[in-house]
């Protein structure tokens, strides 16, 4: 328990309130301060995630300081760095802070030793917060979203900020170096355009919107926003794939190389393997929340509004019911269509919209939608409907003409005249015909019919398509009745003499095996091997089972993946002994053989006691593994 502790400042960092407790404590030896801060003088000075915390604060509860989780997420980088974690690395983090572990493991797990993008090298503070901070308490300290990576201004002055000599991963690994003990440059001489300035702002905005939000934001998928904002914004179809090459080069275009270089962001834009690439698919790695929170300002959206994206889907036609677009409906221009059949334009690759509605009116257009007035277009009407047809006739019946028709149900002329006389063909009556004239019709296609008998009703139209559309439109039904006298096609039998092919594949077979084996450097004899040197892959793939003699030849005369090694060890061991004697060892035989390292105990044995044998002088007797 200690007798005094000093207060807890606002955006403090834990290292800047051990380091004052230093100095008010007057003690001369740093591992003093920390067997009185941690109950062990061996503790180290961390600057951005200090771990035996829980120990720490058991020591000033008599002080009624802010519970140690408080201490953790706002006097720490706790919430920078494990926002984008998964719950599992954040409660291990946690557990670290708490009560400590081997010394940097928590910066290998966090991924913070393999980012490219570092922590900076020196304690930053401003200026003006320094002359702030001693005005209100007496003193300066580190703030802690002075250390942020690549925070290159303050939130509150809008200043640039400046290095300390105090190193951020101190040599001096147990000593706390307050503000006031730190020497202060306040000479900074950078020339910076306007717009790197506004970029760095914002990061430097975005980043303090990270620490102090990241509590009310709760993310279970990420990579199902960045889906959504894709697609928004235009990067991504409406399937969710990425146009990776149009979406990287209006990123680098967006921020330039010098803030990308400046911020470690930089890419190659046609390589496929960058950061910016791999952080939009499916998240295997951790990514640096500097790389997520330029993702974001890219997307034109806020940390703090995060939140408000999760689980949304995105919808190229906006939200449903759709507005049903049919003149004739007394449900006009109203939400009531409740579902949208998409598809996918195969020139532009924009999606393509079906609206399908209850009264039969169905229409499409391309989207996606880019402001509500879109949503009162129609691209394609694909069928009126009976609603539609039955107010043209009710319209037609009453004595209007075809242009105020189509005017009425905002349709084109051609439209009205079209359905109009459709529906006079069918309310027409085959028996109001003239019988002389529909007899002669009908006796002249019968005619054609039997004079080419063997014609389809295609080639007939051909002969004569005046015939044909008279019947097609005023005789249409005695016409379907009369079709062409289809003649059955004699089919001849093909079927195949099995035995016969039998004994020709076997001959085929044998001599293609004999082939094989007789290859100096030896090639593995299998089924596939065999069928391509005669030309019958698919047929030893289907119809095996019906060359009985082939099969059983195949089974007796192929070898095993163990045989062919050994015969490819047998030949190795010949070369290599004819070659030099001294140069049969076994990881020369396994190279020359193209063996693997992880070899079955035959085979193995098999190659010392080839090895072994050639060494010996039995190489004279050459050794078959096999013999046909």
């Amino acid at each position: 328990m200690l007798s005094y502790f000093p207060q807890l400042y606002p955006d403090e960092i834990l290292y800047s309130y051990f380091a004052r407790y230093h100095d008010h404590s007057k003690n001369q030896s740093s591992k003093q301060t920390m067997q009185e801060l941690f109950g062990k003088a061996s503790s180290v000075a961390v600057v951005d995630l200090p771990s035996n915390l829980a120990e720490f604060h058991s020591k000033i509860m008599h002080f009624k300081p802010p519970c140690l989780i408080e201490f953790i997420k706002k006097h720490t980088l706790y919430n920078y760095y494990t926002f984008f974690q998964s719950s599992d690395v954040k409660i291990k983090t946690i557990n670290y802070l708490k009560y400590g572990g081997k010394p940097g493991t928590i910066h290998m797990f966090l991924g913070i030793v393999a980012y490219t993008i570092k922590n900076w090298k020196y304690l930053r503070f401003c200026p003006s917060c320094v002359h702030q901070d001693r005005e209100q308490y007496g003193e300066a300290y580190w703030h802690l979203s002075h250390q942020l990576p690549k925070v290159f201004y303050c939130h509150l002055h809008q200043d640039l900020l400046h290095d300390s000599n105090v190193e951020f991963r101190n040599p001096h690994k147990h000593e706390f170096i307050s503000v006031e003990k730190a020497e202060l440059s306040s000479h900074l001489v950078t020339v910076i355009s306007p717009k790197l300035e506004q970029q760095l702002k914002r990061l430097s905005d975005e980043s303090i919107n990270l620490i102090r939000y990241a509590d009310n934001i709760q993310i279970q998928d990420l990579t199902q926003i960045y889906k959504y904002l894709m697609q928004v914004n235009g990067y991504a179809n409406h399937f969710g794939q990425v146009h990776q090459q149009y979406f990287t080069q209006q990123f680098k275009k967006y921020y330039g190389e010098e803030f990308l270089s400046l911020v470690n962001c930089n890419f190659d834009e046609h390589s496929d393997t960058t950061w910016l690439r791999n952080i939009v698919r499916k998240h295997r790695k951790a990514f640096h929340p500097v790389q997520h929170l330029l993702l974001f300002q890219f997307l034109n959206v806020s940390f703090k509004d995060l939140g408000s994206f999760v689980g949304k889907k995105y919808e190229p036609f906006g939200q449903a019911p759709y507005y049903c677009l049919n003149p004739a409906a007394n449900h006009y221009k109203k939400r009531i269509i409740l579902n949208v059949a998409i598809t996918t334009c195969t020139d532009t690759r924009k999606p393509i919209g079906t609206f399908s509605c209850d009264c039969g009116f169905v229409y499409s257009r391309r989207g996606p939608d880019i402001d509500k007035s879109v949503a009162f277009k129609v691209g394609r009407i694909k069928n009126f409907g009976p609603v539609w047809k039955a107010k043209l006739m009710q319209l037609a019946t009453s004595g209007l003409g075809p242009y105020h028709i189509a005017q009425i149900l905002e349709c084109d002329y051609t439209t009205v005249k079209k359905y109009m006389s459709n529906s006079k063909d069918k309310s027409s009556n085959n028996n109001e015909l003239p019988m002389d004239l529909r007899i002669q019709k009908e006796a002249d296609w019968l005619k054609l019919r039997e004079t080419y008998s063997d014609f389809t009703v295609t080639q007939l139209r051909e002969i004569n398509p005046a015939l044909y559309a008279w019947h097609y439109r005023n005789n249409r039904n005695w016409l379907k009745e009369n079709p062409p006298r289809m003649f059955m096609k004699v089919t001849v039998n093909k079927r195949v003499d099995w035995g016969k092919r039998d004994i020709e594949i076997l001959h085929l077979v044998k001599s293609a095996i004999q082939k094989l084996y007789a290859i100096e450097k030896p090639v593995y004899v299998n089924k596939s091997r065999v069928a391509k040197e005669i030309g019958q892959l698919s047929l030893f793939g289907k119809i095996l089972k019906k060359l009985p003699k082939t099969k059983a030849y195949l089974n007796k005369h192929l070898e095993t993946r163990e045989q062919f090694q050994i015969r490819r060890i047998n030949w190795a061991c010949r070369k290599l002994y004819m070659e030099d004697k001294s140069s049969l060892v076994a990881w020369k035989v396994r190279r020359l053989a193209g063996l693997r390292e992880k070899m079955s105990n035959i085979v193995e044995t098999a190659l010392e006691n080839e090895i072994r044998l050639n060494q010996h002088g039995d190489i004279q007797n050459e050794i078959k593994t096999m013999d046909f």
